[in-house]
């Protein structure tokens, strides 16, 4: 499963894109990744079949229940191991090449 989400930078930048709101909805994360609606939705029911974030229900009045997302534990532990690899990445750019470093960089912007 940590394989399939590496293979898969907008599960990666949703799971950032949380960690860095505290919590996101639905519109929220298209809009802030400027990513479709499909995309979204498939990132979402990935993180949350995996435990990487948890929905959860937002109180209203009327009938629409708004549903938030916030990072579970399992998808802090991962970004703080994908910190660290970042880190590492960055510190070895030179071997690496630049533009690999860049683009890992870049997810995070």
């Amino acid at each position: 499963m940590v394989m399939e989400l590496l293979g898969h930078k907008d599960y990666i930048r949703v799971l950032l894109a949380v960690r860095k709101e505290g919590s996101l909805r639905f519109r929220q994360i298209e809009k802030s990744l400027v990513l479709n609606p499909a995309q979204v939705d498939r990132a979402l029911k990935f993180l949350t079949k995996g435990l990487w974030i948890v929905p959860r229900t937002v109180p209203t009045e009327g009938s629409h229940v708004p549903v938030e997302y916030r990072l579970g534990k399992r998808g802090a532990s991962f970004l703080e191991l994908f910190d660290g690899f970042r880190a590492g990445a960055k510190r070895k750019s030179a071997e690496l090449g630049a533009s690999e470093v860049k683009e890992l960089q870049s997810l995070c912007a």
